[in-house]
């Protein structure tokens, strides 16, 4: 499994000697971190976006028949034996994943996940900080099965494109 970032949302409208520190993020341990994360729902974007990267990257093939019930339908024949996706993330030196998701704006039911490498510790963002991410996953809810499903991998998808069933 990867390694994670955590976010702790900060004030910018402080006094300035409430400010945050000039550092940006914060050094945690693993067991640190991991506590930051969202219980293990299947409701929680956050918990479908680790699930699926977990599967493509510990024994995709082995995890097949579930990658296919994580995806959308619309998108289930692009992955094709989801072989490409693996070898993306597999590829990406030091992986870590995001803990928090950004929602599309206009739409909370599309939320973006994020995937990052050359992290090699886990650490806080204790301020606003753009993140660089290797990939992202796209994210839809599908309230007809409760569910976040994934729709892609790579790069943010527009809403126009999205087959959004919650709107």
């Amino acid at each position: 499994m990867g390694r994670f970032v955590y976010r702790v949302s900060m004030m910018n409208n402080l006094p300035a000697d409430d400010q945050p520190p000039a550092k940006w993020f914060r050094d945690v341990s693993d067991e640190e971190a991991l506590a930051g994360l969202p219980d293990e729902d299947s409701t929680d974007p956050v918990i479908a976006g680790v699930t699926f990267c977990n599967a493509l990257t510990q024994n995709f093939p082995y995890y097949r028949t579930a990658l296919k019930q994580l995806v959308t339908p619309e998108s289930l024949d692009a992955w094709g034996d989801f072989s490409e996706a693996a070898a993306f993330l597999n590829e990406l030196p030091e992986m870590a994943f995001g803990s928090k998701v950004n929602e599309a704006v206009g739409a909370p039911d599309v939320v973006y996940f994020k995937i990052l490498r050359d992290v090699t510790t886990s650490y806080e963002v204790v301020d606003e900080q753009p993140i660089n991410a290797a990939a992202v996953l796209t994210l839809i809810w599908r309230p007809e099965r409760k569910q976040w499903l994934v729709h892609s991998i790579g790069d943010y998808s527009t809403l126009e494109n999205l087959p959004r069933t919650a709107q």
